[in-house]
C-alpha cells in the first residue's frame, strides 16, 4: 500500500465515479494471483489492475463519492485498500484511458488539470516528452483482417520452416564473410552512409512492428493506431499492440512480444545474403545497413529483458509478474524510503522477501544495463562526430540524472522528512563525509595490468656479416650450442676472387717500393700510401672471409627453422639467420600505450608480478622493471597482435603482424626462476603473458581523473 494520505486527494474526494457500461472486464492469472484487464470497447483502452485494486474499483459508484467509497474501504480491508495516493493516480489513469465516468462531468477538470499540470511541468521533464513523442497516423485493423489469411499461412509450420531455412543460409554466409562484415562496420557512421543507415533502421522497424501487429491478429486481437514515434527526435514507426493484454494465455502474449524480433532474425538473414551475393554499390550498402541495423538492435535492445523492449515484456508475461518494470521501481523506492529516509514503517512479511529482493536488484540492474548502453551509443556516435556525441550526451544525462534527482527533491520536502529531517541530514552527512573522504583522501592501491612475452636473457638475432650463397648448415634448428659454434658456413666465390686481386696489388705495390728505395726514395710517399690502403682493404676482406663462417656468440638453443630451405640461396649482408637463444634466464617485455607511459615512471620495484597464457593460477616474481624512453611501433612478438589472440591493435597494412596501429612505449622486467622442486612448469620463451606493475598508491579520484585523460587522449586526442 502506498501513502496513506495524498495533498491531491481534494481533487477527487467529492466526485462520484463508476466504470463506462462500455467497459469488458477479463481475467488473467500470473501465478496463482488473478489479474484483471478492463476493456473500453468504444476506444480500445485496456488497463491491468491487481486484484486489491479491482476490488475497490468493485466499490466505485455514482451513489457514493469516492472518500466515502475509499473510508468503507478502509473499515473493510485496511491492509488490502490502496493510499489516497494510489487512488489518485489509478483514477486520473483510468479518466486518461476513457474507462470511468463521472457523475455531473462539471468537476472532471479537477482529476486531471492538464494545462495546469503542463505549465507546472519543470523544463526537463518537457525535454524528455520531446525526446519521446507519438504520432499516430492511422487504423490498420481493415488492413489487417483482409490480409489475415495469409498472415495465417505466415505464422504456420510451413512458415516457421522457410524461416528456419532462410536464417540458416543468412547465419552461413556470416560466418564465411564475418571478416569483411567487421571491417565493413568502421564505414557505418560516415556521413556519405547516414542517410542509408537511416533508412535501414526505418525499414527494419517498420518490418518490427509489423511482426507485431500480425501476429496479434493471428491470436485474434485488434491494432487500431500505427503512426510515427519521435525517438530523440528521430521518426520511427510504432504500432499499438495493447489488446493483447485481453488474451488469457501467457503464450500467446510472449508470441506477440517476440514477434517483431522474430521477423528482425529473419530480415537480417535475407539481408546477409543479398549482402554477401551482391556486388558493390547502393544494394550492398544498404543490406549491409540493414542486417547490421537489425542484429544490433535485436541483441542488444529487444532482447535484453533489463530494457523496456520486447524482451521485458515477454519476461513480465512468462515470469506472472504484470508491470514489471513498475513493481521493481516500487520495490525499490520502498526500501530505500524505510532503510535510507525511513519515512515507511512497512514491514515485508518473510514469504515476501525474496521476491522483494529479486524485484530491487532487476530494478538496479536495468538501470546499470540502460546507463550502460547509453554510454555506448554516445561513444559510438563521439567516435564519429565528436561535438554531437557531446550533445547527445548532455541530453541522456539530462533526462537519465537530474530530471530522475529533481523529481526525488520532492520526497525530501514531505512533511515526514521536514520532521525527521535533523537525524536524516546528520546521518547524509556522514555518509557523504565517509564517501568523500574514502574517494578524495585516503590513497588506493594503483595497479596497471600490461601485455607482452617472454624473451630469453641473452637472445640475440644472428644477421649475415658478409653477403654470401649458404653451402652447409652445420648445426640444425633446436639444438643446444656453446659459444663459437659453427652454425652455418657461407661461400662467396666473388670475395676470393677479389681477394687474390688485393694480394696481386700489394706484390706490385711492394716491387715499387723496393724500387724507389734503390732509387733513392723517389715517389716512395705515394707508393707507401698505396700499400697502407691495399693492406687494410685485404684486412677487411679477410675479416668478411672469417665472417662467412657463422658463430653462435654464446651458449644456447639455435633458432633457425628457415635456414636448412636456404641452401644454395643467396643472402645479402645484414639478412637475418635465426637466433641463439639462452632459456637459463628469462625477461618480460611488457607494452604499454604513450599516453599511459608517464605514469610508470614512478612505478615501484617491489611486488611485480607476471602470468603466463595458458597458466593464469601461477604468478612469477619479476624484478629490475625498466621502462624504454623511446616509442616504438614494431611489437616484441606477433603473439600480443589480434591475429594470435593479443590485444594490442594492429596496422592492416601490415602483412607480417607486428607493426602496432598507434606508437607505444615497452618496459623490461627479469623474472625469476621458478625455486627447484616447485610445481610451477619452467618459463619458455616466446611465451605471451601479462605484467601487473604496482605505481604508489593513490585516492580513486585521482586514479580516475588519471585514467580518464588518458582515455581522452588515446580516443579523441584532446
Amino acid at each position: 500500500m502506498g501513502k496513506t494520505f495524498s495533498d491531491n486527494w481534494y481533487r477527487v474526494a467529492d466526485l462520484r465515479i463508476g466504470l463506462r457500461p462500455t467497459v469488458d472486464v477479463r481475467v488473467q492469472y500470473y501465478g496463482e494471483e488473478p489479474w484483471y484487464v478492463l476493456h473500453e470497447r468504444a476506444h480500445n483502452s485496456f488497463h491491468r489492475v491487481s486484484p486489491d485494486t479491482w476490488n475497490f474499483l468493485t466499490r466505485l459508484s455514482v451513489e457514493s463519492t469516492v472518500d466515502e467509497v475509499w473510508r468503507a474501504s478502509i473499515e473493510a480491508a485496511p491492509e488490502e485498500t490502496p493510499g489516497q495516493e494510489d487512488v489518485f493516480q489509478l483514477l486520473a489513469s483510468l479518466y486518461r484511458s476513457n474507462l470511468i465516468h463521472i457523475e455531473g462531468g462539471a468537476d472532471e477538470r479537477r482529476l486531471v488539470e492538464r494545462g495546469a499540470d503542463k505549465k507546472r511541468k519543470p523544463v526537463l521533464a518537457r525535454l524528455s516528452e520531446l525526446m519521446f513523442i507519438r504520432i499516430p497516423l492511422l487504423d490498420p485493423e481493415p488492413y489487417l483482417r483482409r490480409a489475415e489469411p495469409a498472415i495465417r499461412r505466415v505464422f504456420s509450420p510451413m512458415g516457421v520452416l522457410a524461416a528456419s531455412l532462410i536464417v540458416g543460409w543468412g547465419l552461413v554466409e556470416l560466418a564465411l564473410s564475418g571478416r569483411s562484415a567487421w571491417n565493413q562496420a568502421d564505414r557505418l557512421l560516415q556521413l556519405n552512409n547516414v542517410v542509408l543507415l537511416y533508412l535501414a533502421v526505418f525499414l527494419a522497424k517498420a518490418l518490427h512492428e509489423l511482426g507485431h501487429a500480425a501476429m496479434c491478429k493471428r491470436f485474434g486481437g485488434e491494432v487500431h493506431t500505427i503512426g510515427l514515434m519521435l525517438l530523440m527526435f528521430t521518426p520511427l514507426p510504432y504500432v499499438d499492440v495493447t489488446s493483447s493484454w485481453a488474451l488469457r494465455n501467457r503464450w500467446q502474449r510472449a508470441l506477440i512480444g517476440a514477434a517483431g524480433m522474430l521477423a528482425d532474425i529473419v530480415v537480417a538473414a535475407i539481408a546477409t545474403i543479398v549482402w554477401a551475393h551482391s556486388p558493390p554499390g547502393m544494394v550492398n550498402e544498404l543490406a549491409y545497413n540493414l542486417m547490421f541495423s537489425t542484429a544490433v538492435y535485436t541483441l542488444v535492445f529487444n532482447l535484453n529483458p533489463l530494457m523496456r523492449f520486447d524482451g521485458y515484456y515477454i519476461l513480465a508475461d512468462l515470469a506472472g509478474v504484470p508491470n514489471l518494470h513498475e513493481q521493481a521501481r516500487n520495490q525499490f523506492r520502498r526500501w530505500f524510503r524505510s532503510r535510507a529516509l525511513q519515512l515507511d514503517d512497512g514491514i515485508i512479511e518473510p514469504d515476501e522477501r525474496v521476491r522483494s529482493v529479486l524485484l530491487a536488484t532487476f530494478f538496479v540492474a536495468s538501470n546499470v544495463y540502460r546507463l550502460m548502453v547509453m554510454l555506448g551509443i554516445v561513444l559510438l556516435i563521439a567516435d564519429a562526430y565528436l561535438g554531437l556525441g557531446l550533445v547527445v550526451a548532455v541530453a541522456l544525462g539530462l533526462t537519465s540524472f537530474v530530471l530522475p534527482l529533481q523529481q526525488g527533491w520532492k520526497t525530501l520536502r514531505s512533511p515526514l522528512f521536514q520532521y525527521q529531517r535533523k537525524l536524516l541530514i546528520r546521518r547524509v552527512a556522514i555518509g557523504l563525509g565517509v564517501l568523500l573522504l574514502f574517494f578524495l583522501v585516503i590513497p588506493m592501491p594503483d595497479n596497471r595490468v600490461l601485455p607482452g612475452v617472454v624473451e630469453a636473457r641473452p637472445h640475440t638475432r644472428i644477421y649475415s656479416e658478409a653477403g654470401g650463397i649458404v653451402a652447409r648448415v652445420l648445426t640444425v634448428s633446436g639444438v643446444r650450442v656453446n659459444g663459437a659454434t659453427v652454425l652455418v658456413q657461407l661461400e662467396n666465390p666473388e670475395l676470393d676472387s677479389e681477394i687474390v686481386g688485393v694480394d696481386a696489388q700489394i706484390a706490385q705495390a711492394e716491387t715499387l717500393e723496393a724500387r724507389s728505395l734503390t732509387e733513392g726514395g723517389v715517389d716512395l710517399a705515394p707508393v707507401e700510401e698505396r700499400l697502407k690502403t691495399l693492406t687494410e682493404l685485404k684486412g677487411t676482406l679477410l675479416r668478411q672471409k672469417a665472417a662467412l663462417t657463422v658463430r653462435a656468440p654464446h651458449g644456447g638453443y639455435w633458432v633457425a627453422p628457415e635456414v636448412g630451405y636456404r641452401l644454395g640461396e643467396w643472402v645479402a649482408r645484414g639478412a637475418e639467420l635465426g637466433e641463439v637463444v639462452d632459456d637459463r634466464q628469462h625477461r618480460f617485455v611488457g607494452v604499454i600505450s604513450q599516453e599511459a607511459g608517464a605514469v610508470l615512471t614512478g612505478a615501484r620495484q617491489d611486488g611485480i608480478q607476471v602470468r603466463l597464457e595458458g597458466a593464469l593460477g601461477e604468478v612469477f616474481r619479476a624484478t629490475a622493471l625498466t621502462l624504454v624512453p623511446y616509442s616504438q611501433d614494431m611489437l616484441p612478438s606477433a603473439a600480443l597482435s589480434p591475429l594470435a589472440g593479443g590485444e594490442v591493435p594492429i596496422a592492416a597494412a601490415d602483412p607480417s603482424g607486428k607493426r602496432s596501429a598507434e606508437p607505444f612505449f615497452i618496459l623490461h622486467a627479469n623474472i625469476e626462476a621458478p625455486a627447484p622442486g616447485s610445481d610451477y612448469e619452467p618459463v619458455r620463451a616466446g611465451r605471451s603473458g601479462w605484467i601487473r606493475v604496482h605505481l604508489p598508491a593513490r585516492p580513486l579520484a585521482a586514479q580516475l581523473w588519471t585514467s580518464l585523460r588518458q582515455f581522452l587522449e588515446r580516443r579523441y586526442h584532446l
